[in-house]
C-alpha cells in the first residue's frame, strides 16, 4: 500500500487567493458546515456568573461529498460523518477563510503556522479599526468551534480501522504575545487541493453584513457547477438548516435571501412552482457583482 506523505512547505493551490477571495473545499460549501446561526444569549449560572448559552451542534453524513478523497479510496472508508458545533457566517466563516489563506501562503508546516493576531485578522477580512479585545474574544471562541468539528471516517466492518480527524488538528492563541498558531490535519491536507476547490469572492460577503441566510445561500451557490439543475426549496431548507419550525417562514427567509443576492448584482434567476414545491432556477452568477438587478416572480 502506498502512503502519501505531505512534505513541509506543500502549497494548497495555484489559484489567486488574497484578502478579497478565498479557496474553499467544494464539499464544505455544499454541506451544512456553515449555516445561519442566531447569536447565543448570555445566561446567569447558579453562582451569579454571566456565561454564554451552549451553542447548538450538528451531525450529518458527508460520505457522498468526500468519496473522491484519496484517503477514502485508499483506505476503503464507507461512511464519513461530520459532527460538532454549528459554524456561523458572521465570525466562523471569516476565521475559516483566514485559516485557508494562512495555509495557502505558508504551505504545510508540521510545527504549525504562526501569525501575529493583526495579520491573521486581516486575512479573515476584519477591518483594522476593529482590532480590539472584543474581536480577539470572538476569534478565540471561533477557533474553538472550528477545532470542535470532527470528521470520522468509518470502514464497512466494526473491526476495521477508522480514522477520526478534523478541520484543524490544533490551534493556539497566545493573548499576551498576541499571535495565533494553526496546525492542519496532515491526513486531510488533500481536502484543500485544487480539484476539490472553488474560488469564493469575499466582496459579496461584505455586501451582506449580518445577513447570514443570504451569505449561506451565496456560499452554496458558489459551489454549484456552471449550469446547475433547478434547486428545490426543500434542498435549500436542508442546506441552510433554518431554525423556524414553520416551512412557510423558512421559505420566506429563502426568498428574502434570493432577493438580496439579486439586489447586490450577484444572481440572475427565476423561481418557479411545480405542484406544492418551488424551485430556484439559476441563470447567471457574477462574482464581480455586475449583474443588473431585475424583477423576479416569487
Amino acid at each position: 500500500m502506498v502512503v502519501e506523505k505531505v512534505e513541509d512547505g506543500s502549497l494548497l493551490t495555484e489559484l489567486d487567493v488574497n484578502s478579497k477571495s478565498t479557496v474553499q473545499a467544494n464539499a464544505l460549501l455544499r454541506l451544512g458546515v456553515f449555516v445561519p446561526v442566531k447569536r447565543s444569549k448570555r445566561i446567569v449560572d447558579g453562582s451569579g456568573e454571566s456565561m454564554r448559552a451552549m451553542p447548538v451542534g450538528h451531525c450529518f453524513d458527508a460520505s457522498d461529498e468526500f468519496r473522491t478523497l484519496q484517503i477514502v479510496r485508499r483506505e476503503g472508508y464507507q461512511k464519513i460523518l461530520i459532527t460538532g458545533l454549528k459554524l456561523n457566517f458572521d465570525t466562523d466563516f471569516k476565521v475559516w477563510c483566514g485559516i485557508v489563506l494562512a495555509f495557502n501562503q505558508e504551505g504545510y508546516r508540521r510545527d504549525g503556522v504562526r501569525l501575529p493576531f493583526k495579520e491573521f485578522a486581516k486575512m479573515c477580512g476584519f477591518p483594522s479599526k476593529r482590532m480590539d479585545a472584543a474581536l480577539r474574544e470572538r476569534v478565540s471562541e471561533s477557533l474553538v468551534r472550528i477545532r470542535n468539528q470532527t470528521i470520522r471516517f468509518e470502514q464497512a466492518t466494526k473491526s476495521s480501522k477508522d480514522y477520526i480527524g478534523g478541520l484543524l488538528s490544533a490551534a493556539e492563541f497566545d493573548v499576551d504575545a498576541d499571535y495565533i498558531e494553526l496546525f492542519p490535519d496532515p491526513k486531510l491536507w488533500e481536502l484543500y487541493q485544487i480539484d476539490h476547490q472553488v474560488l469564493v469572492q469575499l466582496k459579496a460577503m461584505s455586501k451582506l453584513p449580518r445577513q447570514e441566510a443570504a451569505q449561506c445561500l451565496y456560499v452554496f451557490l458558489c459551489a454549484l457547477p456552471v449550469s446547475p439543475h433547478p434547486i428545490s426549496f426543500s434542498r435549500l431548507r436542508e442546506r441552510m438548516q433554518l431554525t423556524s419550525s414553520k416551512v412557510a417562514e423558512q421559505n420566506r427567509t429563502i426568498t428574502a435571501a434570493i432577493k438580496k443576492l439579486v439586489d447586490i448584482g450577484y444572481l440572475q434567476c427565476d423561481v418557479v412552482k411545480k405542484g406544492s414545491e418551488r424551485f430556484l432556477i439559476v441563470e447567471k452568477r457574477c462574482p464581480k457583482l455586475s449583474l443588473v438587478p431585475g424583477l423576479i416572480e416569487m
